[in-house]
């Protein structure tokens, strides 16, 4: 990865949340970490998750975006699994930080991994306690214990500070421990064609933005980057939603064909709508 960034001029400077209250949020570069930062951050962030379009804490959404979100949902469980064991971590014992309703945690215990989660939304921790999997509310619970593999997807972007959550990382992993991170990526063609109704910036759920430069900017002095994977179904989502937010009619097929344009244009770019990074801690 390379260690210099410049400020994206597609980039909007303001977004709205278009899922629950039209309220504008402005992206501010932040040097340090070569992301941009959702300003101003909400007092209270719960509201903006306790929506029935929030699918990833909801099981009970219906609807066609429901069905959408399943279906990928689904097709990414098992890819995540292939990933977990290419990553080759140095045990099994796992935590799934961010667990959503827990259907990555249970297919992984399944598949003989010795899983734990962490959710801090409480419908979300429902379901993953119904799934009879071990959960944790918050990460004062969890006092020094060490994984072999911690895993995020799409859940660094809703975290306060990602530096500092780096530093935690580090110190729940056992050496040369394993750390996989899932985060949209601003730098994608999808980001670029749809600008303020790109799906993946949503505010003020999503407190950060990242590209491959934030990843090397944050986890660099902790990790080694290892492997990246690209999220081709990402993008087909991501464009799904952006149509509808944008109302367009036939936003289905378009949505589509956009999504598998922003792939085709990844394979030439790299920067795919959604990456996973896989990085090893360093001794």
């Amino acid at each position: 990865m390379t260690k210099t960034s410049t400020i994206e001029s597609h980039v909007p400077k303001a977004v709205t949340d278009y899922m629950v209250t039209a309220e504008s949020f402005s992206l501010v570069w932040n040097q340090e970490y070569k992301a941009y930062q959702t300003t101003p951050r909400p007092k209270e962030l719960a509201p903006y998750y306790n929506h029935p379009d929030y699918i990833s804490h909801n099981e009970k959404s219906t609807g066609l975006m429901a069905q959408a979100y399943r279906f990928v949902r689904n097709w990414n469980r098992r890819v995540k699994l292939r990933w977990l064991n290419k990553a080759n971590p140095p045990g099994k014992k796992l935590l799934d930080y961010g667990s959503g309703t827990g259907d990555f945690l249970k297919a992984a215990n399944n598949a003989s991994w010795d899983g734990e989660g962490l959710e801090v939304n409480k419908l979300a921790r429902s379901a993953v306690s119904n799934k009879g999997l071990k959960i944790f509310k918050a990460p004062a619970e969890m006092g020094r214990q060490r994984y072999d593999v911690i895993t995020l997807w799409h859940v660094l972007e809703h975290l306060d500070d990602p530096g500092e959550m780096a530093k935690w990382l580090s110190q729940h992993l056992s050496e040369r421990g394993v750390l996989i991170v899932a985060v949209p990526n601003f730098k994608s063609w999808d980001a670029k064609f749809y600008r303020h109704h790109w799906a993946a910036y949503d505010v003020p759920r999503h407190l950060w933005h990242f590209s491959r430069e934030s990843i090397d900017a944050l986890f660099n002095q902790y990790f080694e980057l290892t492997q990246t994977h690209p999220m081709w179904f990402d993008a087909v989502y991501v464009s799904l939603l952006s149509e509808r937010y944008k109302k367009n009619n036939g936003f289905l097929l378009r949505g589509i064909l956009i999504g598998l344009w922003s792939n085709f244009c990844a394979l030439i770019s790299k920067e795919p709508s959604s990456l996973a990074y896989v990085l090893k801690k360093r001794n």
